[in-house]
């Protein structure tokens, strides 16, 4: 069964002037970070997925998997939602589109259990036995899987992988790697480039989400290449960039904010996304000088 495998890159999502999913610039923020990637998955969490309708998500999906088919690399549909009755008709759509595999993140705005967070990825995984699904466990949902229960999921068949962040503990981190570290056809993927120096370098990671790619492509994929070498100087030169990058777009300190300043950043580079949708935090005129300050330093304007 398909394993996720290298930089799996997506898109900030486009949208005109008049709020519409701009599906002909999205096409081309994918295909601009397909290069050395080993798939691309989305809609995600930095791509608005939340704030899309269902037809909106519908148009990202099948641009997302046009994209990368055409590059000979597998797409990895993202979605999820508050009851297993509602993410049904996501993967349904997924899966008739021609997904290679799933990735969901955890039931929001409901709060529960670990037997029913275990029970719920175990009916949904075994729903489309066929394809191959990770879990991501996000705390943003307002709940929390202990590290048993993620032990659990990654021994249902078809579940092979699971999207690690930094929502967890340094102790849960150590403590989920140790259960699952065994588990045949199982892999952890980064939840971006930037976890993955210096305090995971000795951990085998064998993918890793890209949203920096959005950015810089190029630096990803020598991060990438230098982690995957062993290269720890490059791989510290590299992240250091990114972090550096990373850090001039979040809004007051806050990762849960930096959509905003993502997009920002992307008009700055000649990208252009359109704004947030609506409640969310538009960047400040002060901070967008910031943005192209520290991209002018970077050499990437």
């Amino acid at each position: 069964m398909l394993l996720p495998e290298g930089l799996l890159p997506g898109s900030y999502t486009p949208f005109t002037a008049d709020n519409k999913l701009d599906a002909k610039a999205l096409h081309t923020r994918l295909s601009a970070v397909t290069k050395g990637s080993g798939g691309l998955h989305g809609p995600a969490g930095h791509s608005e997925f939340a704030s899309l309708t269902f037809d909106e998500w519908k148009v990202w999906t099948d641009v997302m998997i046009d994209v990368a088919h055409k590059a000979k690399i597998p797409a990895w549909s993202f979605f999820g939602t508050e009851s297993f009755e509602k993410t049904l008709q996501y993967a349904d759509y997924a899966v008739k589109a021609g997904a290679d595999g799933l990735w969901v993140i955890a039931p929001y705005f409901n709060k529960y259990g670990q037997d029913e967070a275990y029970s719920y990825y175990k009916d949904l995984a075994s729903t489309y036995s066929d394809k191959p699904m990770i879990f991501y466990p996000s705390h943003q949902t307002g709940n929390h899987f202990a590290p048993a229960t993620i032990q659990k999921m990654a021994e249902i068949p078809n579940m092979v992988g699971m999207k690690l962040n930094g929502d967890f503990s340094f102790d849960q981190f150590g403590e989920i790697i140790m259960r699952t570290r065994h588990t045949k056809n199982f892999r952890w993927v980064a939840g971006g480039l930037n976890v993955l120096y210096p305090l995971t370098c000795h951990i085998p990671f064998k993918a890793s989400c890209s949203p920096s790619s959005n950015f810089s492509h190029e630096w990803s994929v020598n991060l990438w290449t230098a982690y995957q070498k062993g290269d720890w100087a490059e791989c510290e030169k590299w992240s250091e960039k990114i972090e550096t990058i990373t850090n001039a777009v979040i809004i007051g300190g806050d990762r849960h904010l930096t959509r905003g300043g993502n997009k920002a950043a992307m008009d700055i580079l000649g990208k252009p996304c359109g704004l947030v949708r609506r409640p969310a935090k538009h960047p400040t005129p002060e901070h967008i000088e910031k943005i192209r300050k520290v991209f002018k330093e970077q050499g990437l304007i």
